[in-house]
């Protein structure tokens, strides 16, 4: 009970509470996801699909989520003999949430997710392996994705309220 009082009183407010002043779930609702242009974005976009609007695209979407994915893969433990035995397997993910109609970002940021696996001397084994660590990686950007989103949809309201103050002059 006390710790509670204790982060009320810091300011601390559950993300996903969902009253009037929390409205970050309703927003994901009203997010397009943008369509891939390979095997991997389709691999991101499903996991983004399955957490930001897992009842369906909206009808009319507010925004557009826009991403571009890079990976990279790099050796992690060689031996002696110079064998390679794991690699790293590094995506970064640069996304902007841009309006549906205009298409201006309001919104920009990245993602980055590192996942390691084994190299072995049976190549389908370190293809399965490969698959795997990307797969893990893919799913890890697209939850940090989604808390971004959901903190800025979060505090989009007092953003909202600065921009007009200033755009008032009240406010330098």
């Amino acid at each position: 009970m006390v710790l509670t009082g204790l982060l009320a009183a810091c300011g601390f407010r559950p993300l996903y509470r969902q009253d009037s002043d929390t409205a970050s779930v309703v927003q994901f609702s009203q997010i397009a996801i943008a369509q891939p242009d390979d095997r991997v974005s389709q691999q991101l976009r499903n996991h983004l699909l399955d957490i930001l609007t897992p009842h369906g695209a909206p009808e009319r979407p507010r925004y557009l989520l826009d991403y571009r994915i890079t990976e990279s893969v790099g050796s992690v433990f060689v031996t002696r003999t110079e064998e390679i035995t794991r690699n790293n397997l590094q995506l970064s993910v640069s996304y902007y949430l841009r309006d549906y109609e205009t298409g201006v970002a309001v919104f920009s940021m990245s993602a980055t997710s590192q996942s390691s696996y084994n190299v072995t001397q049976a190549d389908y084994a370190n293809l399965i392996s490969e698959k795997n660590a990307r797969e893990r990686a893919l799913r890890d950007a697209a939850e940090q994705m989604r808390l971004r989103l959901g903190n800025y949809f979060d505090r989009k309201p007092q953003l909202d309220e600065l921009k007009r103050q200033k755009q008032q002059g009240s406010v330098r």
